[in-house]
């Protein structure tokens, strides 16, 4: 039914819709915080080096690591809800699907890509939501 699948991708846009808003305040959240961090990070080594002391940076560090590594957890999340492929090297985002990116030359597996028309693919498909095209690994699944 036309009307039924209409309805279903209408959903399914929304929940990516409201998904993405989700990442974003997240995002910007852990942005925030990591400046703050680094402002604090700044004032403690002059306020060290103004007292002829030797800083101890190491609890904002690791702060400003945790946040670093939550801030890569989160861009990959959109990424992936966004389906864009990126480099995995350099973070360029890639137009297309390409063995090499055109930025840095790193090799890119494409075992993620649709071979029909380059879209992004969920892990585990047999299809492509793009193309519709059958995925290179469902073949090899027995049904």
């Amino acid at each position: 039914m036309p009307f039924l699948d209409t309805l279903e991708k209408g959903i399914a846009k929304a929940k990516d819709f409201g998904e993405r808003n989700r990442l974003l305040g997240e995002i910007n959240v852990r942005e925030m915080h990591k400046k703050e961090c680094l402002t604090a990070l700044g004032e403690q080594y002059y306020d060290a080096l103004k007292h002829g002391v030797t800083p101890d940076c190491s609890v904002l560090y690791q702060e400003l690591q945790t946040v670093d590594q939550e801030l890569c957890i989160l861009q990959r999340e959109m990424q992936k809800l966004s389906k864009t492929l990126v480099c995995p090297k350099c973070g360029v985002k890639l137009s297309a699907p390409c063995a090499f990116c055109p930025a840095c030359g790193t090799k890119l597996q494409r075992k993620d890509v649709c071979r029909w028309c380059g879209a992004a693919l969920d892990e585990g498909a047999d299809y492509c939501v793009n193309c519709g095209q059958r995925t290179a690994d469902s073949k090899d699944r027995s049904v």
